[in-house]
């Protein structure tokens, strides 16, 4: 039998890089422990099952399998019970599993519906005991899957795509702190540098077999920027800044319409079209044009650059009455409107423990704040004039490069806020 719900057996890059992004800051509005599992199990399966030895990531995973649908992930009765032994019975009660099977052929989409508190009590376990029983039946099931044949691989790897994946790391990295995030997040920034920039200084869309190819439209350059926006604040190497500045000029020379205040998707020097579509509606993936928005803001308040931030309120009023009309489907322009309802605060952090300091500040769900900071007065803007006073890490919240009074602590900055 099928029940009213199907998960998408076809594992595609794009969700895994969002949903990362989007339980790394679920966790850091709740503290649920849920959502870390979460993140650490979505970056274990991207990096197991789709990070490729140069490392860009592959594109996505069949939904199919020995010439079914969901095969690879689903199990009979018999076959729990062959993995797990006398495990089985419980295990089927945790995973909502039946003998006759809640999906095709008498198998079972495995999906929980009673949190690891509810299960215990109603099976009279004590607390953490239901977290290492999973913990081993997911060992022993993913052991027994290993041996099934395998989903095809779409082996193509996407610029724009990764930098899906490469912005959910820094999420990840920001919400947790964790080493191996950023270093898979620097490692595949590095591989887009190699692999994806062109001659003429833009982007490819696709690697594949050693070789780049197609010229890269305004998505890919859209969410690069973003994600490269994002590793200056999570490494305060100003290099990845600047990167993102290039790439913002190129689109603004390539494909920016001066008449609508909005960029075409496809570059002038790409293929000749019949018409140069502008996107503005979010799909699976937010648009590129608001995503260029959120870009040029965040970029003008970290460089100082007004005509990057004008150019960003111009955009959004472009569509505002689209977005009153039609919010379920503009989602990112709304996100640009709720964030210009109230300056966004940009933080220097200035002093030997700068590093630090942001982490434990980034640990906080701070959806309007721009970062710049390292051991002492760099070139960019927020970083001009000012010192670590008393010799201390010195944190500035700043609003419209107007400046609080400094403080030494993040709980200060956060006061600040």
């Amino acid at each position: 039998m099928k029940t009213g719900w199907l998960p998408s057996f076809e594992k595609m890059l794009y969700d895994n890089g969002q949903l990362i992004s989007l339980y790394a800051e679920a966790y850091q509005v709740t503290g649920d422990e849920l959502f870390r599992e979460v993140v650490y199990e979505t970056v274990r399966f991207a990096e197991g099952e789709l990070l490729s030895a140069e490392g860009g990531f592959y594109s996505a995973l069949d939904a199919d399998s020995e010439g079914e649908e969901g095969r690879f992930y689903v199990f009979t009765k018999d076959e729990l019970r062959e993995a797990l032994g006398q495990e089985e019975l419980l295990a089927e009660a945790y995973y909502s599993c039946t003998a006759a099977g809640n999906w095709e052929h008498g198998r079972n989409i495995l999906h929980r519906q009673l949190s690891d508190e509810d299960f215990a009590r109603q099976h009279e376990l004590a607390p953490g005991v239901v977290a290492e029983l999973v913990q081993g039946w997911k060992q022993k099931l993913l052991q027994y899957r290993a041996a099934r044949p395998r989903p095809a691989l779409d082996d193509k790897i996407l610029t724009g795509w990764n930098a899906l994946l490469l912005q959910g790391l820094l999420d990840a990295y920001r919400a947790f702190a964790e080493p191996t995030f950023l270093t898979l997040a620097r490692r595949n920034a590095e591989f887009l540098q190699s692999k994806l920039r062109n001659e003429a200084g833009g982007l490819w869309r696709t690697y594949k077999n050693g070789r780049a190819t197609i010229t890269g439209f305004l998505e890919d350059y859209a969410l690069v920027i973003q994600a490269y926006i994002s590793l200056y604040e999570a490494t305060f190497t100003e290099s990845w800044l600047r990167e993102a500045e290039v790439l913002t000029e190129y689109t603004l020379a390539n494909f920016f319409d001066p008449e609508e205040e909005q960029f075409f998707y496809t570059d002038v020097a790409g293929e000749t079209l019949i018409a140069r579509k502008k996107e503005l509606f979010d799909n699976v993936i937010p648009s590129s044009n608001s995503v260029m928005a959120h870009n040029l803001h965040r970029l003008g308040l970290l460089l100082e650059q007004p005509r990057y931030t004008e150019l960003a309120a111009a955009m959004l009023r472009h569509v505002q009455a689209l977005v009153v009309r039609e919010p379920q489907h503009l989602a990112n322009w709304a996100a640009l409107y709720a964030a210009l309802l109230r300056p966004t605060a940009e933080i220097a952090l200035i002093g030997p423990e700068a590093d630090a300091r942001r982490q434990e500040l980034s640990r906080h769900f701070l959806p309007n704040v721009v970062l710049a900071g390292g051991p002492g007065p760099g070139e960019l803007p927020l970083l001009q004039n000012r010192t670590a006073l008393h010799d201390e890490t010195t944190l500035y919240v700043c609003f419209n490069h107007a400046c609080q009074q400094p403080v030494h602590t993040v709980a200060e900055a956060l006061a600040q806020l």
